[in-house]
């Protein structure tokens, strides 16, 4: 159990290693990319030919330099209380389901069982009321054969006649 408990310790630390990575990689392109475009205005200003499509890619790399900062930001600001007991009460949530998945995967394996129990009487059942069933024709047979040959041996006017 604790050798689970580190694995899923370790995939935890190990993904949001690699989402804060890409975050801090793409934050720090960002950057550089209005850094390299706010060097391009400077020289367009210095000619004279600055547009304005050239603020307004200015104003677009910016914006998205901002929204890197904050998913770089969301990763290491503090946790408030509000935040951990919504946590806790996820936890909770998530303990409560797989108790109630344990158990009705118990009751549904109770209940299989009883099923096939109940199947198997069923089969025996069939079975030895074709084997009683096989057995009254088997007498029902010798029946009507002994009634046959006493019929034949037994001349019946005579017996009831006399």
């Amino acid at each position: 159990m604790d050798q689970i408990q580190t694995s899923k310790s370790f995939r935890h630390f190990a993904k949001h290693l690699f989402l804060i990575g890409r975050v801090y990689v793409e934050r720090k392109k960002a950057k550089e990319d209005v850094d390299s475009h706010l060097q391009r205005m400077r020289k367009s200003i210095i000619r004279m030919n600055l547009s304005y499509s050239d603020i307004d890619r200015l104003k677009k790399k910016i914006e998205n330099m901002l929204d890197w900062e904050r998913k770089y930001a969301k990763f290491f600001k503090p946790e408030d209380k509000e935040t951990q007991a919504l946590k806790g009460q996820i936890n909770a949530l998530e303990q409560e389901l797989r108790n109630e998945r344990e158990e009705k995967m118990s009751i549904t394996s109770e209940n299989n069982e009883k099923i096939s129990q109940l199947t198997g009487s069923l089969d025996n059942i069939k079975n030895q009321m074709k084997h009683l069933h096989l057995e009254k024709a088997k007498r029902q047979q010798r029946l009507t054969a002994l009634d046959k040959k006493i019929r034949e041996k037994v001349d019946v006017h005579r017996y009831y006649h006399s």
